[in-house]
C-alpha cells in the first residue's frame, strides 16, 4: 500500500493552531490572577495612606458623582429629548429596552449588545429596521456618553488623591472636556478600554509622568462603573434611533398629506367641471369664436 502524506501546507497549519492553544491558555492564566493581581495593587495603594479613612472616602465620592452624572445625563437628556421630539411618555419606550441593558450590564461592551439592542428597539414597535440596524451599529462605535462623563471625574480623582488639586483651575476643566469629548468618540466598545485614556488625560492636563498610585482605586472599582458606563451608552443608542424613526415617520406622513392634498384638488377641478357645463360651454364658446375669426376675415377678402 502506499504510504499516505500530508497534503502541503498542513504543518503550517498545524502550528497557526498550536499558537492559538498557547495564546489562549495564557489569556486563561491572566484572567485567572487579574483579580489577585488588582487586590495586590489595592492593598499596596491603602498600604501607602496616611489617612486610609479619607481615601474610601473619596472612591465613594467618585462612585457617587459618577452615578448622579449618569442619572442626569439619562433624565435631563435622554428622557426630554424624547419627550420634546416624539411629544410621548419615554418610559413606554424605555421599557422594552430592559433586556438590553442588563446585556450591557453582563458584557461591559456596547459592540456585544449591538443584538439584543437592535432587537429590542424593533421589538418595540417605535423604531423602523432599517432606521436601527443603521443607527445602533454607528452608535456602538461613536457614542461613548458614559465615558464622557467618567474621564473628567476619574481624572480630578486622581489630582485630588495625589495631592495636586491646588493646579486644578478653569483651564483643567475645559481641557478635561475637551479631551473627553474627543477621546470617548475613539474608545473601543470593549471592557475598561477608557483606562488608558484616563491615564493619558492625567497626564496630559497636571503635566505628569507614569501612573498615579491611587490609579488601583480605579481599577478595583472599574468592572462596576464601566457596566454602568456601558448601560448608558446603549441607551443612547437606542434614544436617537426613535428619534430618527419619529422624524423620519414624520416627514413621510407630510410627504402623504401633500399627494392626498393633490389629488383632493384634481378631483375637485373635475368635479367642478362636471357640475357647472354652463362654464364649460362659455369656455368652448370662446375657443371657437378665437377658431372662427380668422376664417371670417378670409371669406371677406
Amino acid at each position: 500500500l502506499p504510504l499516505r502524506t500530508q497534503p502541503p501546507g498542513s504543518h503550517v497549519v498545524d502550528l497557526f493552531r498550536e499558537l492559538e492553544q498557547v495564546l489562549l491558555e495564557m489569556i486563561n492564566w491572566i484572567l485567572t490572577i487579574t483579580p489577585i493581581a488588582v487586590f495586590s495593587l489595592v492593598a499596596n495603594a491603602v498600604g501607602k495612606q496616611d489617612d486610609p479613612a479619607t481615601a474610601f472616602a473619596n472612591v465613594g465620592f467618585l462612585l457617587a458623582a459618577t452615578a448622579t452624572g449618569f442619572a442626569i445625563h439619562f433624565l435631563l437628556v435622554y428622557c426630554l429629548l424624547i419627550l420634546v421630539v416624539t411629544k410621548s411618555n419615554p418610559f413606554s419606550y424605555y421599557k422594552h429596552l430592559v433586556p438590553a441593558q442588563l446585556m450591557a450590564f453582563a458584557s461591559a461592551s456596547s459592540a456585544a449588545t449591538i443584538p439584543v439592542t437592535l432587537k429590542s428597539a424593533i421589538a418595540s414597535g417605535q423604531v423602523a429596521p432599517f432606521i436601527g440596524g443603521f443607527v445602533i451599529p454607528l452608535g456602538a462605535t461613536l457614542n461613548m456618553d458614559g465615558g464622557g462623563i467618567y474621564f473628567p471625574l476619574a481624572t480630578i480623582f486622581l489630582a485630588v488623591t495625589s495631592g495636586l488639586e491646588d493646579q486644578i483651575t478653569v483651564a483643567s476643566y475645559v481641557m478635561l472636556v475637551i479631551i473627553a469629548t474627543i477621546g470617548s468618540a475613539g474608545t473601543a466598545p470593549v471592557p475598561s478600554a477608557s483606562l488608558v485614556l484616563i491615564i493619558t488625560a492625567y497626564n496630559t492636563i497636571f503635566n505628569t509622568t507614569g501612573t498615579p498610585e491611587t490609579f488601583s482605586f480605579i481599577l478595583a472599582i472599574d468592572w462596576l462603573l464601566d457596566r454602568g458606563r456601558t448601560i448608558l451608552n446603549i441607551t443612547g443608542d437606542a434614544t436617537v434611533a426613535r428619534i430618527v424613526s419619529h422624524l423620519m415617520a414624520s416627514e413621510e406622513d407630510a410627504d402623504d398629506d401633500s399627494a392626498e392634498a393633490e389629488v383632493k384638488r384634481t378631483s375637485a377641478a373635475r368635479f367642478s367641471r362636471l357640475t357647472n357645463p354652463e362654464g364649460a360651454s362659455m369656455r368652448k364658446s370662446k375657443f371657437r369664436g378665437g377658431q372662427g375669426g380668422p376664417s371670417s376675415g378670409g371669406e371677406m377678402l
